[in-house]
C-alpha cells in the first residue's frame, strides 16, 4: 500500500475549509453576547460545550492548512492558507479567553458549587481544577506586560544565537586529497566519519572556530537565562524549573530521581564505550571516538511494502487491537512517499497523520514505527475522550511512540539473518540508551547548575567552560581522552538557548517505555488490555496519575528498572560477539 494522505478526511477542498471559518465566525459572534452576563451553572456549561466546539473546529482548520502545506511546500496559495490558519487561530483564541476570565473571577468555591448542580460539568472538572491551580501564578497586566516585554527580548536573542551559528565559517579539511568545505549542514556528518583523520579534523576544526565566539555565545546564553530566572520570579515560581514542570503538575523530584538513576547506571554505559572502542580497535579514544557505530558497513533496505509488515509483526505484542488501528491508519493517515514538493527534512505527527520521507533506511524504518505510535495514541485517545483531553499529555506521548522503536529492535534482532545484523540491531539499542538517556540527563545535570549559577552571578565562557569539562568527564569515564577544544561543546547544545529543561523527557521517555516493554512482554505484569486504555486516556489525567493506571511511578528504584532492556541488550551483545570470535 502507498503511504500517502487522504485529507478529505477532514475537509473534501479547501472551499469546505472556508465555510468552516465562517461558521466558526458565527460561533464566536454568537458566544461573545455573553461576555458581559453573570456566570451561573447553566451558561458556564453552555460557554465551555462552545467553546470547545469551536476550538475542534479551529484544530480541524489549522491541521488541514498545515498538512497541505507540508505536502507542498513551494505552492504560494499552500503557504498562504498555512499562514490564514494560524492568524485565525490566534484571533479565535483571544476572543475565547474571556470565558476563563469569567471561571477565576467566579472564584473556586462557587465553581465548585456549579459542579454539584449541574453534572454535565463534570467533563471540564480537570480543566478548571488546572486553571485555579495555575491562577496563583497569573500575574496582573503591568507584571504580564514585564513578562511579554523580557519573553520578545528573549526571542531577540535567540534569533542572534541561530544567526551567529548560521554565519560561522568552519573552513576546510582534506578527504581523498580533495578539499572539502565544513559547514553546520555537514560537520555531524564528517564528525561522525568511519575514517579517523576525518573525525579528528573536522572535530578541530569546529570546536577550535566555536572557541572564538566563546564570548558572545557566553553572554547570549546569560542574557536569556537571566530574563527567564527574571520571568520565574514575576510569576511567582521558585525556580525556572518549578515554572516548566508546573504546568503539567510534575514533581521536581522526578529530575533529582532521574540523575540518581543514572548515576547508578553509568558504569554500564561507559564499560559499553570502553568495549566499543576495543572492537573498533581504536587506542586511545577521543570523545569524537564514540559515536562511531559498531557495525557501520550495514546497510540494509527496507521498501515500503517491507516496512508495512515488518511494523505490524513488531507490534503484535501490543495486541489484535493494536495492530487493527495501525492498519487502519495506513490507509489515508500516513504521508511517508517521497516527493520533491515536500518538506524534506522534518519528521512529526499531528492528530491522526504522520508525515516523513521514506527512503528505504533503518532510521526511515524506526521514524515510522515511532510516529504511528503517536497517530495510534491519538485516534485510541478520540475514540474514548472528549475533544478537551482527546491530545496526550508529553510523558504518555513519547511513552506511546518510544515502546514501538523498542519492539521494532527487538523483533528484528530476533528475525536477524546473520550475526553482524544481530549486533548492528543490538547496538542500535543500546546506543539509544546512550543518547537519549546519558547524554541527555547529562544535559539536564548541565543546566541545573547553570540556572543555579546564575541565579546570582554572571556566566562567562570560562564558567561554562569548565563546567561542561567537569560533566562530561563525569559521565563518559576515565577511559576517553580529552581534548581542551571540547570544553566549547556546550555553545553547539540548541536545546540551552531555544527552551529550558527540554532533554529530560528523552530520558524518562525511553525508560518509561522500557519499563513498559519488559512489564508487557517479559514479566507480563501489564496487560494488552491495560496498555490500550493507557493510551485511550489522553490527557484526562496529569501526566504522573496515567503512569500509575500502568503501575509506574517514578522513582529512583522504579527509574531503574528502565535499564534492565539496556542490560539485556547488552548480555547478548557481548555474547554474539564472542560467539563470533570462536
Amino acid at each position: 500500500m502507498k503511504l500517502t494522505w487522504d485529507l478529505t478526511k477532514i475537509f473534501v477542498s479547501t472551499a469546505d475549509l472556508r465555510k468552516e471559518i465562517v461558521k466558526v465566525k458565527n460561533k464566536i459572534k454568537n458566544i461573545k453576547k455573553y461576555e458581559n452576563s453573570e456566570l451561573n451553572y447553566d451558561l458556564l456549561y453552555d460557554l465551555l460545550s462552545q467553546k470547545w466546539e469551536i476550538k475542534e473546529s479551529v484544530n480541524k482548520i489549522l491541521i488541514y492548512a498545515s498538512l497541505k502545506y507540508y505536502k507542498n511546500v513551494h505552492s504560494v496559495r499552500n503557504i498562504n492558507l498555512k499562514n490564514e490558519a494560524e492568524n485565525f487561530n490566534a484571533e479565535v483564541e483571544c476572543e475565547l479567553k474571556f470565558i476563563d476570565n469569567k471561571i477565576i473571577e467566579t472564584g473556586q468555591s462557587n465553581i465548585d458549587d456549579y459542579f454539584k448542580k449541574n453534572k454535565k460539568l463534570k467533563t471540564y472538572k480537570l480543566y478548571i481544577d488546572n486553571l485555579f491551580r495555575l491562577e496563583k501564578h497569573m500575574q496582573n497586566e503591568n507584571i504580564s506586560n514585564k513578562i511579554k516585554d523580557n519573553n520578545k527580548t528573549i526571542n531577540n536573542y535567540i534569533t542572534s544565537y541561530n544567526n551567529l551559528l548560521k554565519d560561522i565559517e568552519f573552513g576546510k579539511i582534506i578527504i581523498d586529497g580533495k578539499e572539502i568545505e565544513i559547514n553546520n549542514s555537514n560537520a555531524n556528518k564528517y564528525i561522525s566519519s568511519v575514517n579517523r583523520q576525518t573525525r579528528f579534523d573536522t572535530f578541530n576544526l569546529v570546536y577550535n572556530k566555536y572557541i572564538e565566539f566563546g564570548s558572545e555565545f557566553a553572554n547570549i546564553l546569560n542574557n536569556i537565562y537571566k530574563l527567564r530566572i527574571n520571568n520565574s520570579e514575576l510569576e511567582k515560581y521558585d525556580s525556572v524549573l518549578e515554572k516548566v514542570l508546573y504546568e503539567e503538575n510534575i514533581d521536581e523530584h522526578i529530575i533529582t530521581n532521574l540523575i540518581k538513576s543514572v548515576d547508578e547506571n553509568i558504569k554500564t554505559i561507559q564499560e559499553y564505550i570502553t568495549n566499543k572502542t576495543q572492537l573498533l580497535n581504536i587506542n586511545e579514544p577521543h570523545v569524537y571516538d564514540i559515536n562511531l557505530p559498531i557495525k557501520n558497513n550495514f546497510n540494509r533496505k527496507y521498501t515500503i511494502e517491507e516496512a508495512q509488515a515488518i511494523v505490524i509483526n513488531a507490534l503484535k505484542p501490543l495486541g489484535k487491537k493494536y495492530t487493527d488501528t495501525v492498519k487502519l491508519l495506513f490507509d489515508g493517515h500516513i504521508d511517508a512517499s517521497p516527493n520533491k514538493n515536500k518538506h524534506q527534512f522534518i519528521t512529526f505527527s499531528w492528530n491522526t497523520y504522520s508525515f516523513l520521507n521514506y527512503r528505504n533506511s533503518y532510521n526511515d524504518l524506526k521514524n515510522l514505527i515511532h510516529e504511528i505510535g503517536h497517530i495510534v495514541n491519538y485516534y485510541l485517545s478520540k475514540e474514548k475522550q472528549p475533544f478537551i483531553y482527546e491530545d496526550s499529555t508529553v510523558f504518555v506521548g513519547e511513552t506511546a511512540s518510544i515502546v514501538n522503536e523498542l519492539l521494532l529492535n527487538k523483533y528484528l534482532y530476533e528475525n536477524a539473518k546473520t550475526i553482524d545484523e544481530q549486533v548492528f540491531y543490538l547496538s542500535k539499542n543500546i546506543e539509544n540508551y546512550f543518547t537519549s538517556v546519558f547524554k541527555q540527563t547529562m544535559y539536564t545535570e548541565f543546566e541545573l547548575e547553570l540556572y543555579k549559577y546564575t541565579s546570582n552571578k554572571n556566566l562567562t565562557s570560562k564558567i561554562l567552560n569548565d563546567y561542561y569539562y567537569k560533566i562530561i568527564k563525569k559521565y563518559y569515564g576515565d577511559t576517553i581522552k580529552y581534548d581542551e577544544v571540547q570544553k566549547i561543546e556546550w555553545a553547539r547544545l540548541g536545546h540551552l538557548f531555544r527552551w529550558s529543561y527540554y532533554p529530560y523527557k528523552y530520558a524518562t521517555g525511553l525508560l518509561i517505555a522500557s519499563i513498559v516493554v519488559n512489564d508487557l512482554t517479559i514479566s507480563k505484569t501489564i496487560s494488552q488490555k491495560q496498555y490500550i486504555e493507557f493510551l485511550s486516556l489522553g490527557s484526562s489525567m496529569y501526566s504522573l496519575d496515567l503512569l500509575k493506571t500502568l503501575n509506574i511511578t517514578l522513582t529512583k528504584d522504579k527509574l531503574n528498572e528502565g535499564f534492565n532492556l539496556l542490560n539485556e541488550d547488552l548480555s547478548l551483545l557481548y555474547k554474539t560477539i564472542n560467539d563470533q570470535k570462536k
